[in-house]
Order: C-alpha cells, then structure tokens, then sequence
C-alpha cells in the first residue's frame, strides 16, 4: 500500500479498532491520537465521510457504515 490520505487512514483505523457499529464506536479524540492527527483535522475529515455515507457520528462517537466497511475491505481484494 502506498501513502493515504486522511480519510483513508481514517477508515483503516475505524476498521482496525473493530468501530463498525454504534456499541463499539470510538471517540473523535481516540481516533486521532490512533493516526497521530489533530483533533479538529479529524473532526473536518469526519465531516466529509458522514456526508458520503462512509462513517456514522453519534454523540462525538464514530463508527463505520456498512458502505464504509466495503471501501475498506475494497482495499484488500
């Protein structure tokens, strides 16, 4: 694999974390100490992913959507 980009790297670390569902959602801080990012970077990237469709965000807490889940796994194949 070669370099990501933020909503990439994004997803990978949902994925890797297992956050596929509103019980095992991670916090927006958590995730960006997971990609050493910034917090309000993260929270701008997030923004976007919600609005493709690619991430859920409930009460500061992310999650991949199964549309999310099949992008990264796309990766992989």
């Amino acid at each position: 694999m070669g370099v990501t980009g933020p909503e990439e790297r994004i997803l990978l670390a949902l994925f890797m974390q297992s956050a596929v569902s509103e019980g095992k959602a991670i916090s927006v801080s958590t995730l960006a100490k997971i990609i050493n990012s910034d917090v309000n970077l993260v929270s701008n990237v997030l923004k976007s992913l919600v609005d493709q469709g690619y991430v859920t965000l409930k009460n500061n807490n992310v999650f991949l959507t199964n549309k999310g889940l099949m992008r990264v796994l796309s990766r992989f194949s």
